[in-house]
């Protein structure tokens, strides 16, 4: 009997150890996404979540929207894979040239964006069209809405940490000349073109420009084609938020969301994680950067895998959109953190490609070479590649 009972414990055991290894590892045990960052305190996660309800939250002409706008949410165009995520949702952007050649946001014509709906009909007496794409403007661009994981990890890295990756003049010879995106003295890092200093900046732009609700940041609500508002489209004062009771845990909300988790790691994308730094990828789209010390535990000297430097890159003729934001031209971008790719569907600022291989032969500019030698690779070695960063 007492050979059995042995027998019994000993064969699972045995089994397990005869069977093929498993080569499938996931990355870390993470936060699914949408989650907050791990290891936040009670009172922090229960603010957390307050603000998630806010991003939820569907605004109306009486508590702000419009009188254009182009969601009555946040969550509207954050929602793919989780609240928080992105979407297949576009804006317009446009602009000009001046007389003496320096680029014009139309902002006297209701740029740089354009928004799509009004709440026009919705009030009694209102008769607002959306906004139409000024017959002037020289340029336009899409613009996809962008996830938002991981956001404040990002904000805490040092600006120190940025520039030290700066090369603007090539010192190097490799090529690759990134700078961060410096107006008035204040470094950029949110944004396809990294125009966005703070997080609480990227958030009030966002408020005004997509919903139509003024904060303390930006008060003056966006004219439709620049015109003044007509009588009874626009119920609250100026500025709508006025209690920030809207800004501030929506800020929130997004300082405190987790970084998106890492797919499974197989074998093709640890060959493709080498090769992705062998060709030259991570020469902009660096691995990992470290947050400063900080007062909050989760944000406090922490590794962040965005696979991004933060800084613009000129990126050739085939991404310039001639629209300018900031310091970045229409040709510079923001190295795209990568993080989190595996949940997009649409890659590049617009959007305009599914796949992954046109996205990086669209590449030019400054990250020629690393494209050429990413198409010299056998097809194997290149669908490692793409496992790896389908992967992230």
């Amino acid at each position: 009997m007492k050979k059995r009972w042995w027998l019994l414990l000993f064969l699972p055991l045995l089994a397990i150890f005869l069977l093929p290894p498993v080569r499938t590892l996931t990355a870390q045990i993470a936060p699914q996404f949408g989650d907050p960052l791990p290891g936040l305190p009670d009172h922090i996660l229960a603010q957390f979540h307050a603000g998630k309800l806010k991003f939820m939250e569907v605004q109306t002409p009486a508590t702000g929207l419009g009188p254009v706008f182009n969601g009555r949410s946040c969550a509207e165009c954050h929602s793919n894979p989780a609240v928080g995520g992105s979407s297949d949702n576009r804006v317009i952007r446009f602009g000009t040239r001046t007389e003496h050649q320096a680029f014009d946001p139309m902002l006297n014509l209701g740029g740089p964006n354009h928004q799509k709906f009004s709440v026009g009909g919705e009030l009694p007496g209102c008769s607002l069209a959306p906004e139409v794409v000024p017959a002037n403007a020289e340029y336009t661009g899409l613009r996809q809405a962008p996830q938002l994981f991981g956001l404040g990890l990002i904000q805490a890295i040092p600006d120190s940490t940025i520039l030290a990756g700066a090369d603007p003049d090539d010192l190097n010879g490799d090529g690759i000349a990134g700078r961060a995106n410096i107006d008035n003295g204040v470094i950029g890092r949110f944004g396809w073109k990294a125009a966005g200093p703070t997080l609480v900046n990227f958030v009030g732009l966002a408020m005004l420009n997509e919903l139509g609700i003024t904060n303390h940041l930006f008060p003056n609500e966006m004219s439709p084609q620049g015109k003044p508002i007509p009588f009874g489209c626009d119920l609250a004062g100026d500025p709508e938020d006025a209690d920030i009771s809207r800004i501030a845990p929506l800020t929130f909300f997004v300082t405190h969301l987790g970084a998106p988790p890492r797919g499974p790691i197989t074998d093709a994308v640890l060959r493709g994680e080498a090769l992705f730094t062998q060709i030259g990828c991570a020469l902009c789209h660096t691995p990992s950067l470290k947050t400063g010390p900080n007062a909050l535990e989760a944000l406090n000297q922490k590794d962040v895998p965005l696979f991004s430097n933060l800084l613009v890159h000129y990126m050739g003729g085939s991404l310039d959109d001639h629209l300018v934001e900031g310091a970045a031209a229409g040709g510079r971008w923001r190295t795209t953190p990568l993080w989190g790719l595996r949940a997009r569907s649409f890659f590049l600022h617009d959007g305009r490609t599914t796949s992954l291989t046109e996205s990086i032969n669209l590449h030019g500019g400054e990250s020629y070479q690393v494209r050429k030698r990413f198409f010299e690779l056998p097809a194997a070695q290149r669908a490692d590649v793409i496992a790896f960063m389908r992967s992230l």
